[in-house]
């Protein structure tokens, strides 16, 4: 019996997923651009631009993706640390534009739905990320708590992954 398993071919298909989960965060964010130019004379405040940088953000974080499983299994660190940075830096960045427009006291201009599933597609490519990153680095440690890092809420639990 020949075995035909390719290892790399669980790889590819997490990335098409995130690759999926970001093209659909570019998507809202394209419709989040045109509400914005809409509302744009009642809110010049806001900048009409932020929504494009997002998107080329994102398509950014999906070429080091790529870069990421094309570096293969048991690769150093780096890169998938540089790509957990870029996730992150995204997230904080989508939250603070969300921000300008779905907070209490600001008249709603008919993007909230767009900024949830925007978040909710963040939160999926994150876990994908992850997934990808636990399978290509190289791991040095598993643990479940780090050195006197506690969980911010009770209700969750952490994993440390040291990479190197």
């Amino acid at each position: 019996m020949t075995d035909n398993h390719d290892p790399m071919r669980a790889v590819r298909e997490d990335l098409q997923l995130l690759s999926r989960d970001l093209d659909c965060i570019c998507g809202a964010l394209r419709e989040i651009a045109t509400v914005w130019r809409r509302a744009h004379q009642f809110r010049p405040d806001l900048p009409l631009t932020r929504p494009a940088e997002l998107e080329d953000a994102t398509h950014e974080l999906a070429a080091s993706a790529a870069a990421l499983v094309c570096a293969g299994f048991g690769q150093p660190p780096d890169l998938a640390f540089s790509v957990a940075g870029q996730l992150s830096a995204l997230r904080r960045d989508i939250s603070e534009a969300a921000a300008m427009t779905c907070r209490a006291g600001l008249l709603p201009l008919g993007d909230a739905e767009l900024w949830a599933y925007t978040g909710a597609a963040v939160r999926r490519a994150g876990n994908r990320l992850l997934t990808l990153i636990v399978q290509l680095a190289r791991i040095e440690d598993w643990s479940l708590s780090g050195p006197g890092a506690g969980p911010p809420e009770p209700d969750r639990a952490w994993l440390q992954v040291q990479l190197g």
